[in-house]
């Protein structure tokens, strides 16, 4: 999986282009991904969107190879 803030550019929020990548386990959900991500977006976690379709995902999601997913939370980053 490709952790993202920006689905246009797909970019982090330092400009880098795909700069992460997790291996996840079979059948691993939007919101379990948002937690490996930082605690804090599990928390708060809201959506995600995958962005290659542009479609929003809740948290019960299931993650598909070489998903780019950016996860929008009620919580900020630190």
């Amino acid at each position: 999986m490709y952790p993202v803030e920006n689905v246009e550019s797909l970019t982090d929020h330092k400009g880098r282009v795909l700069p992460d990548a997790y291996l996840v386990s079979p059948g691993t959900t939007a919101k379990e991904f948002a937690g490996m991500i930082h605690s804090d977006l599990g928390k708060g976690f809201l959506y995600a969107t995958e962005a290659r379709s542009k479609k929003r995902v809740g948290e019960d999601y299931v993650l598909k190879d070489r998903d780019v997913i950016s996860v929008t939370s009620a919580t900020k980053r630190g």
